[in-house]
């Protein structure tokens, strides 16, 4: 896991830059639930999206890839459109 970090750095960079600013867009524009539901989109549309251009860039793309990132960045951003229902 170590090697695969060090020779993905700038991936893994970018992807926790994104992450990160898209978290606090979600947290920064609380209580305006129509706001936060987009950054959701916006958060699960990246992640797949840096998924797929990374393995493609590593010329390991593969249908399971691509379903994996697509079923984990939809399930993550279920669950957060989850916390913005009710209050």
């Amino acid at each position: 896991m170590q090697r695969e970090f060090l020779n993905h750095k700038l991936a893994y960079l970018v992807l926790f830059i994104g992450l990160a600013v898209l978290t606090a867009l979600f947290l920064g524009v609380w209580p305006n639930r129509v706001l936060q539901r987009l950054v959701i989109l916006s958060l699960s549309l990246f992640y797949i999206t840096w998924g797929v251009l990374t393995h493609l860039h590593a010329d390991t793309i593969s249908r399971r890839v691509i379903y994996e990132y697509v079923g984990v960045g939809t399930l993550a951003g279920m669950l957060l459109f989850l916390v913005t229902i009710g209050g």
